[in-house]
């Protein structure tokens, strides 16, 4: 397969993609799991690329939520409310 080029800046979007698909409050997503499945995929990365971005996406109002030793998920509920305060 050949490499293909992915900008560095796009690795928040797929960081972000991952935890929306794969992530719930019953079955968060490690760092390095997260960081596995995007090498999988041939988005190289690590872990500290990983925390950071989703620090990032945290600051810029995702509601990620971390599970103590557990990883990280999407809440739903407040992405939600966070839309519906946006329509009115």
């Amino acid at each position: 397969m050949p490499e293909r080029f992915i900008a560095k800046k796009a690795i928040i979007l797929y960081v972000l993609n991952v935890i929306k698909v794969y992530a719930s409050a019953d079955y968060p997503v490690s760092q390095t799991a997260i960081c596995h499945y995007l090498n999988d995929i041939h988005i190289f990365c690590d872990r500290k690329t990983v925390g950071r971005n989703i620090k990032y996406l945290q600051e810029f109002g995702y509601p990620i939520c971390k599970v103590n030793n557990r990883g990280y998920y999407l809440d739903t509920a407040k992405m939600a409310t966070a839309k519906n305060k946006l329509i009115v």
